[in-house]
Order: structure tokens, then sequence, then C-alpha cells
């Protein structure tokens, strides 16, 4: 057996062993998420599915990977949250783009400031929805890279097998 032959029998046991903790690209442009996720560009966003059932198609990748995460480490609140501030700032982009197309395509400048006035709490509440999902995705961040630096620490020294 070569060197090469070993190296390669060493790479795929061990990405096998490490499947469970990665985020890897599939030959199709989506991406395998710690082997149980299947997140895959759509026409408006990212749909994550388990190979059983679908879960929601996301705004971002982002968000997508986020709820990925918080569902792996069983954080189901933060999960859920995730989820349902990207439902409802989907929600509220369509009506504010809906509203202003609206308003845009009146033949009145006065119906258009009214359209626009009314618009104005929706971005408010679209502004805060999209911090508060931020803050979400930044607490799914930080427990990804602590499991990362987890697992290195796990995998590397004397204890190593």
């Amino acid at each position: 057996m070569t060197q090469e032959q070993k190296l390669e029998r060493f790479a795929e046991r061990e990405f096998k062993r490490n499947l469970n903790n990665m985020i890897v690209q599939d030959t199709d442009g989506s991406y395998v998420v710690f082997g149980k996720y299947h997140v895959e560009r759509q026409e408006h966003g990212y749909s994550v599915n388990t190979w059983s059932h679908a879960i929601h198609c996301f705004d971002s990748k982002r968000n997508a990977v986020s709820w990925c995460v918080a569902d792996k480490f069983n954080q189901l609140n933060l999960a859920n949250t995730i989820l349902n501030l990207d439902r409802k700032k989907q929600t509220l982009a369509a009506d504010i783009q809906c509203r202003q197309g609206v308003g845009r395509r009146s033949q009145s400048d006065h119906f258009y400031e009214i359209v626009n006035m009314k618009v104005q709490p929706k971005l408010i509440l679209l502004n805060s929805v999209s911090t508060e999902l931020e803050k979400c995705v930044n607490s799914a961040k930080y427990m990804q890279i602590r499991g990362f630096s987890n697992e290195t620490a796990r995998t590397s020294g004397p204890s190593a097998k």
C-alpha cells in the first residue's frame, strides 16, 4: 500500500467520523449540514430539509445554517425563534414591497404619500425583527464556534485516537 493510499484511507475515515460536525458543499451547490440537514438554494431563499421532511425556506443561507446549528445543539427555543423571526421578516418585506409598488404606480402624489406614511411603521418593525434575528444568528454562530473549539480540544493531544 502506497503512502498516498494510506493518506486517502485516513482522510476518508476521518471524514466519516466527523461528518456530524461538518458543513460540506454538495456537487450540485447545495450543502449537507452536520450529516442531517440539506440546505439548497431556491428562487426566494434557502430551503432546509432533513432527509425525511421539509423545514422552511429561509431568507438567507446564514439564517438557514444558524437554524441547523441551534437544532443540532438542541437549542429548540433558539431554533424556533430563528424560524419565526425569519418568517416574520419575509412576510413584512413582501408586504412592504407590495405596498410601495402600489404607491409608485399610482397617478396621485397624495396617494403615494399616504402609502409611504402607512408603510413607515412596518419598516420600523422590519428593522426591529432584522435586529432580533441578527442577535439569534450570532448566538447560533457562537455555539458553532464553541462547538468547533471543543471538537478540536477533544481530538488533539495524547488522548486522540
